[in-house]
């Protein structure tokens, strides 16, 4: 189940899922044996989503929702912990394609966007 801010949006083609560290200022190797020391003081996931196929409608309310405000509240099946999650979150940039001159097939195609954690 995905969700942006509590609404539900098809389910994306292909997820990217991504867990950094973010460190302090005293993390580093030291110069001494070159070991590592590392003082992470958070943990921050980055998700790319990409939609292969949507209707014009779903894309956009999809975009609409993604960047609504700054930040969003996305739910999604967490790798890490094996459940719903939701996180708060702003968005990087998007893209789709999608053809003007075709009436008939009003669709748009290769939608991504990454979703990063606040």
């Amino acid at each position: 189940m995905f969700k942006i801010n509590n609404i539900e949006i098809s389910s994306p083609t292909h997820c990217s899922w991504l867990l950094s560290d973010l460190s302090s200022e005293s993390s580093g190797r030291s110069t001494r044996n070159g070991r590592m020391s590392k003082d992470i003081i958070a943990q921050k996931r980055t998700l790319t989503f990409q939609w292969e196929h949507l209707k014009w409608s779903e894309a956009s309310m999809l975009m609409r929702l993604s960047k609504s405000s700054v930040s969003v509240y996305l739910t999604y099946p967490d790798l890490m912990t094996g459940k719903n999650e939701t996180i708060e979150c702003y968005t990087g940039d998007m893209s789709g394609d999608y053809n003007l001159w075709d009436n008939e097939n009003q669709d748009v195609t290769n939608i991504t966007c990454t979703f990063i954690e606040m």
